[in-house]
């Protein structure tokens, strides 16, 4: 009964994680005046994945050269995901959309299956959180080149 509740857990901390990962690229942020100061939270968007991830840094990059080009709206969906409590990987059909910043500018739409592992580790004494430790395929989140 007791691992019914840790998957049951484990599966909920999950999709949490990723639900706030698509939801740091369609944030809107706003300065302390009430004033929106810019689109996306490359910051919010980069907390869940661990800074040891091969290609961290090309992410991290891509991520915000997408979010400084366009408005980008993004949707997840669960596909597949397996695991335990300590490790889970997750299959996700995510469609992103970035709109360009420029008045008629183009829209870009994309659309595949992302797969990411995720472990669980320390991040203080007292509890553990999820982190991905590796997502495929990297550039999906590479900017659309909008101006091309």
């Amino acid at each position: 009964m007791a691992a019914a509740f840790a998957f049951a857990d484990a599966h909920d901390d999950v999709i949490e994680l990723v639900t706030s990962m698509a939801n740091a690229l369609t944030e809107v942020i706003v300065d302390g005046n009430g004033v929106e100061r810019g689109r996306g939270n490359v910051s919010g968007f980069m907390a869940v994945f661990s800074k040891d991830m091969p290609d961290y840094d090309t992410l991290k990059n891509n991520v915000t050269g997408l979010l400084n080009e366009g408005e980008v709206s993004s949707s997840i969906r669960t596909v597949t995901e397996d695991g335990d409590d300590e490790a889970r990987s997750i299959d996700l059909d995510w469609v992103l959309e970035v709109r360009s910043l420029e008045q008629d500018g183009p829209i870009i739409q994309r659309r595949e299956v992302i797969h990411c592992e995720l472990r669980k580790g320390e991040a203080n004494k007292k509890k553990q959180h999820w982190k991905i430790v590796a997502i495929k395929p990297i550039d999906f989140f590479s900017p659309a080149k909008l101006a091309q």
